[in-house]
């Protein structure tokens, strides 16, 4: 388990393979079972929730699928990243 202050690689690591994950499945390729029947059911539906479970919190992300059809796989990741890490773009 991971928290917002591990390093960065271990936290970058889990960030792709949720970016993967899900750009995989959109791309109609097979993913890891435990997660397929879980996006099959969630594909029926415009938006799906993913957990992050984390040592120090749990990250709960309600995701368009428009937004993983159209965002890079690196977009993702950078995302799920910040999240995780608990940071903020300041504009």
């Amino acid at each position: 388990m991971t928290t917002k202050d591990s390093p960065l690689r271990e936290l970058r690591r889990q960030a792709e393979k949720i970016a993967a994950t899900l750009k995989a499945f959109e791309r109609g390729e097979q993913i890891e079972p435990r997660f397929a029947e879980k996006l099959h059911v969630a594909r029926t539906q415009e938006t799906f929730t993913v957990g992050i479970v984390m040592d120090d919190k749990l990250i709960k992300l309600e995701l368009y699928w428009t937004l993983i059809r159209s965002s890079t796989e690196t977009g993702l990741a950078e995302y799920v990243l910040k999240l995780m890490r608990e940071t903020r773009d300041d504009a």
